[in-house]
Order: C-alpha cells, then sequence, then structure tokens
C-alpha cells in the first residue's frame, strides 16, 4: 500500500514539475516576445514617425504624362465657333479737289470784307498790290491774287453783250453791267471770224488758228497751247470754260519763260501788257502793266512779262490784248493809268458774285 502511494505521489511529483517546466519556457517566450516588440516599436518610433514628423509636407506629386496612342478613336468633332474679324476702319474720304472752299477756307469770310484794295466773301478772295520796278526799264504793275469757291464767278462779258465781229464797247461799262468785282480787257477776240473759241462754256469755234490759246477747263485748270501742243477735239472733250485766242503763251510746262514766244517783234517790245496767271484750280491772278508813260512806267517787254509770272510763282500764263487797251478795275473803279486815259474792248475777263443757281453743280 505504502508502495503504491510512493508510487502514485512519485507520479504527481514528476507530473507537477514537467508542467512548471512547461510554464517556466512558456513565460521565456512570452518575455521575449515583449522584449521584441517594444524595440520593434522603439526603432520605429526613432526612424519612422520622428523623422517625419521634423520633415516638410512632400510636393504634391504631379501625374506622370504618357502619350497618346497614335491611332486615337475617331468622334465626332465639334465645330469651332467661326471667328468675327475685326472691323477695318474706314479709309479717309479723298479730298474733293473742286472743293475750293473748304481748300481754301483761310482765304475766304462769312460776310463781305472790303478795303480799297481787297474783298473777301464766303466765295470770293481778291487782293491787289501796286508793284515798282527798275528791272530792264521803269515799270509800274498791278497783281490781283485771286481766290474762287466756284469758278462760275469767273467770267467773260463781249461788248454789247454778245459775239458781233469789231464791235467794242467801254470795259468800265462792261465791267458795271456785270457788277465785277475785278474786271480786265480781254484779247479782243471778236476781231478774229476764226479760231477755237469758248466762253462762259458757250461754244463758239472750233478751228486751229497760228495763235497760242489759253484754256481754262471746267475743273480749274489752266493750260496753254502753241498751234503744235494740241488738238482741237482733244480740248473739247476736256469740256473748257473759257478759251482765249491773242497770246503769246509766256511759260513752259516747267513754269519758267519759254524760249522764244509766238509774236512779232513790235508786240515783243516795251508795252503796256495784260495777262492772267494759274496757280492751282481755284487760284489765279491778273497782271496789268503801264506803259508808254516816261519815268512812270515804260511797260515790260515780253520776255520780262514772263518772268514776272515767274517770279509770282505761276505754273501757266497768258498774255491778253496791250497797248492802250491795257486796264484794271476794282469794284468798277480804275486801277491802273492806262496810256491815253485807255480805249474801247472787244471783251472784259471778270470776276464777280454769283447767285446760287448758277453755281457750278
Amino acid at each position: 500500500m505504502k508502495k503504491s502511494r510512493d508510487n502514485r505521489n512519485k507520479r504527481k511529483t514528476g507530473t507537477a514539475g514537467k508542467q512548471a517546466r512547461r510554464e517556466s519556457i512558456l513565460g521565456m517566450l512570452l518575455r521575449d516576445l515583449l522584449l521584441t516588440a517594444g524595440i520593434l516599436v522603439v526603432f520605429s518610433l526613432f526612424h519612422h514617425v520622428i523623422p517625419h514628423l521634423n520633415r516638410e509636407p512632400a510636393p504634391t506629386p504631379v501625374p506622370i504624362q504618357t502619350p497618346l496612342p497614335t491611332q486615337s478613336p475617331v468622334r465626332e468633332e465639334t465645330p469651332a465657333p467661326a471667328l468675327i474679324p475685326a472691323p477695318t476702319p474706314s479709309p479717309e474720304p479723298e479730298p474733293d479737289p473742286m472743293d475750293w472752299k473748304t481748300k481754301f477756307a483761310s482765304h475766304f469770310t462769312a460776310d463781305v470784307v472790303e478795303t480799297d484794295h481787297s474783298y473777301q466773301s464766303p466765295g470770293i478772295s481778291i487782293d491787289i498790290q501796286k508793284y515798282v520796278s527798275q528791272d530792264d526799264a521803269p515799270s509800274t504793275y498791278f497783281v490781283a491774287d485771286i481766290y474762287l469757291a466756284d469758278l462760275e464767278s469767273f467770267q467773260t462779258r463781249w461788248a454789247g453783250g454778245s459775239l458781233v465781229y469789231s464791235r467794242h464797247a467801254d470795259p468800265q461799262k462792261m465791267s458795271r453791267e456785270t457788277e465785277a468785282i475785278l474786271s480786265i480787257n480781254g484779247d479782243y477776240a471778236n476781231l478774229q471770224e476764226t479760231g477755237l473759241l469758248v466762253r462762259n462754256g458757250e461754244f463758239y469755234m472750233d478751228e486751229k488758228t497760228l495763235c497760242d490759246i489759253c484754256v481754262l477747263y471746267r475743273d480749274g485748270v489752266m493750260e496753254t497751247y502753241s498751234p503744235e501742243e494740241y488738238e482741237v477735239e482733244e480740248v473739247l472733250e476736256r469740256l473748257p470754260w473759257q478759251i482765249w485766242k491773242f497770246g503769246p503763251a509766256l511759260l513752259d510746262g516747267e513754269g519758267h519763260p519759254r524760249e522764244s514766244f509766238n509774236t512779232t517783234g513790235p508786240i515783243s517790245g516795251e508795252n503796256p501788257r495784260t495777262g492772267i496767271g494759274y496757280y492751282e484750280p481755284g487760284h489765279y491772278c491778273f497782271v496789268v502793266v503801264d506803259g508808254r508813260q516816261g519815268d512812270y512806267s515804260e511797260g515790260m517787254t515780253m520776255e520780262r512779262f514772263a518772268r514776272l509770272f515767274e517770279e509770282l510763282g505761276c505754273r501757266a500764263a497768258y498774255n491778253l490784248d496791250g497797248g492802250r487797251s491795257s486796264v484794271m478795275f476794282f469794284q468798277q473803279e480804275r486801277v491802273s493809268h492806262p496810256f491815253l486815259d485807255g480805249r474801247s474792248a472787244g471783251d472784259i475777263l471778270l470776276i464777280r458774285e454769283v447767285a446760287p443757281e448758277e453755281e457750278t453743280k
């Protein structure tokens, strides 16, 4: 009995020892696990958590752009809206070459302003200057500088009011009949029954003569021609307003005196003279030279007369009837001093105001 108890006790004691050893091993393993875990926690704390707390935040990652495939899937394109072109600024309108009222506005006035040697209105400007020269010979001459707003103000007048061969009249009377502001003697064209002749737009003759002619066209351009320099049809096609047929022409195409003059010797010498000069459309001048009066005025040769128009800056100039006929009137009163008190004339050139219904369209 005792022996069996001892055996039972031994078995219990052995069993308890084994159990104690197992618990001891498990405890060691548990301690090792806890120790390992602690080491890992400390390692992570110092190597991962704390460094990231002190580091600046990383930049936002930029997505990588991958190239599009070579073949894109076909899809219906939405048409782009049509581009509306920017408006093109309108070009500045070309000035009207016949708008002389605007072009020469500084020479005109709203109301009539008149002195003893000048006249200004809404459509006419006239300034008359007297000059004395000792060049070649003593000469006294008068230059009327003329600006017009309408070519209709530039007219001519026949003796008696119509063209009649060899009829003549007092030029002062003709000036008063037309209420001329300014007038000079003309070319006595009614002494010639042939030639190319137009006055105030009215056609009279269409033949050439041996004389130079002067043509004032409806656009205001004035040109002079020797007989070989023009054709009748070409001149008429350009719508002349006035044609004079006395001459000669004084300046060439460059505005310089011609090398020779289409006239006779006696006429080329020192004489009283009347002429018309051209600057540009709407701007003209009348010139009268007194002569045959000794030291007061001997007159001018044709060459000196041409040089005078060059000195005035004219682009064209033309000689009219001279000698005793040469005379200038301002407001129907005589300005110049014609030789032997002057004489009657076949026609005059004049500047006057026109009624609205007469104005050139």
